[in-house]
């Protein structure tokens, strides 16, 4: 079977990084895959080599079974070009995104507007978030073939496109995260925060972490936080002393050791978050964790014992948690040891299951 999995450009993202781990599954499993993209901005470490994608390749597309997008703009793109066999691959749905932005819950420093035109210019960011989930929302109405990288998302787009949705679940490789053999915690002295993510993304929350740590440097309280990052700082990372170490373009394996060189992982993401590979790779990890109560971190598993979960745009919460981590050896200990446990239920070799079973089942009704 011929599969191209078609992503407009690679860069280090966990998006991206769902896509290569499907196109190496499907080559090990003996598909003919070919990944499309428009260029690589980051360098991974590629076991498939990427076909650059240019007006000439719509001659080729139809000799494919099964075309994977994953972006709406791509989707749309090549269902008018006539292709049928497409698949709409959700990895986070993002009219969620779009409407916290006109709500104002989540604005980013590139949508602050200020001076004279900024009532103006706020109305019309609106205007243009209101045409986009209208487009965004089009896309997802088209007869395409739907899967999703988690349960909330299969519930949200079965409910309101009334279209069947199949679940690929994103996994990572227990072989890369795990838990230090032995960890002392706590050994620096200063506790150190991990926190993953581009503060320019508004879902990902990173300003309520940011004012979490900046609260307990004023308490007297010695945190260091290591900020990772696909993009550059915003102005207040830069900024003073908040941020101890800022890392960008961090491959697989030397995350891996970020996560276990941590004392705690905080993801402070509103319910925009598709699915949050890093909050399972650092539960995987063994770093206690504290994690937004949004429904792709309540579907982890339903008892809600393997982290420290805060309402989200709730830095005070977020720092309570740091100190009951600080202070509570035993609660901090029952985290690690149930995140642990909830991290092993997400691995590769599901993923793949689920991966292989929906390529078969989609063949099978040609």
């Amino acid at each position: 079977m011929r599969v191209a999995y078609f992503i407009r450009n690679i860069g280090v993202s966990g998006g991206v990084k769902v896509v290569l781990q499907h196109v190496q599954m499907l080559k090990e499993d003996g598909y003919d895959v070919t990944l499309f993209t428009n260029r690589v901005k980051d360098s991974w470490d590629l076991k498939v080599k990427p076909v650059v994608f240019d007006p000439e390749s719509f001659r080729y597309l139809s000799d494919f079974d099964i075309i994977v997008a994953s972006i709406y703009h791509d989707v749309k793109m090549l269902f008018s070009k006539g292709i049928r066999k497409l698949v709409h691959l959700c990895q986070g749905y993002e009219p969620i995104d779009y409407l916290s932005r006109i709500s104002g819950e989540s604005v980013t420093e590139r949508y602050q507007r200020k001076g004279f035109l900024s009532l103006l210019e706020s109305r019309l960011d609106i205007l243009k978030f209101r045409k986009r989930i209208r487009q965004i929302e089009a896309v997802y109405a088209l007869p395409t073939f739907k899967a999703a990288v988690s349960k909330h998302l299969v519930e949200l787009l079965e409910s309101k496109y009334h279209q069947k949705c199949a679940l690929i679940q994103n996994g990572i490789d227990l072989n890369i995260f795990h838990p230090y053999p032995e960890k002392v915690w706590g050994a620096n002295r200063k506790i150190r925060i991990l926190s993953v993510g581009s503060a320019d993304v508004g879902f990902k929350g990173i300003v309520d972490t940011l004012d979490a740590v900046e609260f307990l440097k004023q308490k007297g309280i010695e945190v260091e936080l290591i900020r990772v990052s696909p993009g550059i700082p915003s102005r207040r990372e830069k900024e003073g002393d908040l941020v101890h170490q800022f890392l960008t373009g961090v491959k697989e394996k030397e995350m891996a050791e970020l996560y276990r060189d941590a004392d705690i992982f905080i993801s402070s993401s509103l319910e925009g978050e598709g699915f949050g590979l890093p909050a399972i790779e650092a539960l995987a990890s063994g770093v206690p964790s504290i994690l937004t109560d949004i429904s792709t971190y309540r579907n982890f598993n339903e008892n809600k014992d393997f982290a420290y979960f805060v309402p989200t745009h709730s830095p005070e919460k977020i720092a309570e948690g740091i100190e009951s981590f600080i202070m509570n050896v035993e609660f901090r200990n029952k985290c690690i040891e149930n995140g642990l446990r909830v991290a092993h239920a997400f691995s590769l070799e599901r993923t793949k299951n689920d991966l292989i079973k929906f390529m078969r089942d989609l063949h099978s009704e040609n």
